[in-house]
């Protein structure tokens, strides 16, 4: 049975950058290719969207179906192609083919050459800290020994052998515990982003404290200890202590600067430590430092390190979210449109490459351009896209803000009568939440009663502001409900509603001096 759908081999050619198209068909021409199957990935390669019928075309020279020939010439020739592409630029592609050489001149009783290559890789493998093909070569090894002391040629002892395997496993064991802690943090971050409650802050510390994370003593390779400081700067963000999340971030970048092996080996954690700084720089009110970082970001677009689809798309998502945050706080309209654009553009470009959760950021943020800039219809056709979001744990901050965004719309394009069930609703929601901000129930009780307010046709509304205004400050006083502002600026939407001043000007005149640091 063939597990290759037609969709997958569309969208695996669409997932080619230019110069890889540019080696495949290059490839194919030096080779005997069925000319068919090329045909089919020009006519892949030029459309926009899939078609069922790309794949049901007879051949006009023989009656060949090319929709049985997907899984076995055309999708494995690609792979074939991409394999060959990135061989001499990956460490791991390299150090696997010399070991197969390795092998094969073994056959050969090469031994010397065999002895050669190996040492070589061995010390790449070391350098790259790829545990799992040290073993390999560590193995390698042990059967060139036995055959080298035979021809009295002294190198390592099995002995020694079996006490660097040792080492290497204790290594690779403790890169798995630092992984699997990474995961379980990471995860625990998705689904609450900012810390709410005490209870989130105990959930917090138990993993600061914990002897992985408490200090470095614990640590036997570089790329654990990459994890690390990874895993720590997450911790710091989610508990809002920015001093020492840049610390941490400022560290793991050293580290990977002074090892560049380690930008190859773990390009993604190097652009999410950039994103990082560039989100505290943000949070810290330094536009100026955070527009210098989006540019940071905008440069390893163009290094070979991250000349990946996965990575590109990681520099479009960061350098575009960032440019429109700090454009959308600063009053920018002009900038903030074409911010929308580029992105609008890139969804449509990258359709299905992009993640669901990058695509909710996405909304969230274009919903929170234009509900600044007074444009409610467009805020609330891109809060519906996250309302519409079938996984509930995907962003969960995001998901619960966009309920209270909502509701705030509504009322701006004055639907009261339906604000009363969408309030009752998300009431029932709150009830199924372990944590939540005080804030958003203070945002709700108010809003239930503005829409009362308007169905009876009353006209005090600037006085419901005015003690929404004093509440808030109250709440305010707390200093985890200040995170809700990097979600929706509540106070500074009052004030506009006492003030009858539209919401952009007072962010202009709120973020001014965050340019100037």
């Amino acid at each position: 049975m063939n597990l290759i759908s037609n969709r997958d081999l569309f969208d695996l050619v669409k997932s080619l950058s230019k110069s890889e198209k540019r080696f495949l068909k290059l490839t194919a021409s030096a080779s005997d290719l069925n000319p068919n199957l090329i045909t089919l990935f020009n006519t892949i390669e030029v459309a926009t969207d899939f078609r069922e019928d790309f794949f049901t075309k007879k051949s006009k020279d023989e009656a060949l179906n090319i929709k049985s020939q997907i899984s076995d010439n055309l999708y494995n020739f690609i792979l074939k192609c991409l394999r060959s592409f990135h061989a001499e630029s990956s460490a791991s592609y390299i150090i696997k083919d010399e070991i197969t050489n390795i092998l094969n001149l073994f056959d050969k009783a090469q031994y010397k050459q065999c002895r050669k290559i190996l040492n070589k890789q061995k010390q790449e493998a070391y350098r790259f800290e790829r545990f799992h093909f040290i073993l390999e070569l560590i193995g390698l090894e042990k059967l060139l020994i036995s055959i080298e002391t035979q021809f009295n040629i002294k190198h390592n002892t099995i002995e020694e052998l079996v006490k660097e395997e040792q080492t290497v496993i204790e290594k690779a064991k403790n890169l798995g515990t630092y992984t699997l802690l990474y995961s379980k943090i990471n995860l625990n971050t998705r689904q609450k982003n900012k810390a709410k409650t005490e209870e989130d802050m105990e959930v917090i510390n138990s993993f600061l404290n914990s002897p992985l994370l408490k200090n470095d003593k614990s640590i036997k390779s570089k790329k654990a200890l990459i994890i690390y400081h990874h895993c720590r700067s997450i911790l710091f963000c989610r508990c809002q202590d920015n001093q020492s999340r840049e610390e941490e971030c400022e560290l793991l970048l050293k580290i990977m600067d002074d090892h560049k092996e380690l930008i190859e080996e773990m390009p993604s954690r190097y652009l999410t430590t950039l994103n990082n700084l560039v989100n505290i720089a943000y949070e810290e009110k330094k536009y100026k430092t955070c527009a210098l970082r989006i540019k940071q970001i905008e440069e390893k677009a163009n290094l070979k390190a991250f000349n990946t689809t996965d990575l590109q798309l990681k520099i479009f998502t960061s350098v575009l979210n960032g440019k429109l945050t700090i454009n959308t706080n600063s009053g920018y309209q002009k900038e903030s449109l074409a911010n929308v654009e580029e992105i609008e553009k890139g969804l449509t470009e990258y359709k299905s490459k992009i993640s669901k959760e990058e695509e909710l950021v996405f909304y969230y943020n274009i919903a929170i351009m234009n509900t600044y800039f007074g444009n409610y219809e467009k805020a609330q056709h891109y809060i519906g896209l996250i309302l519409n979001e079938g996984n509930n744990l995907l962003r969960e901050d995001l998901q619960s803000f966009a309920r209270i965004l909502n509701i705030g719309l509504h009322y701006e394009l004055n639907n009261f009568k339906q604000l009363g069930y969408i309030i009752s609703t998300i009431k029932n929601y709150y009830k199924t939440q372990v944590s939540y901000f005080k804030t958003e129930k203070l945002i709700l009780s108010y809003f239930e009663k503005l829409s009362e307010l308007k169905i009876k046709n009353k006209t005090n509304e600037k006085e419901i502001f005015l003690s929404f205004k004093k509440d808030l400050e109250d709440v305010m006083k707390d200093p985890h409900e200040k995170n809700v502002s990097f979600y929706f600026d509540i106070e500074v939407y009052i004030e506009s509603k006492i003030s009858n001043t539209p919401m952009d000007q007072l962010m202009k005149k709120k973020y001014a001096k965050a340019w100037l640091n």
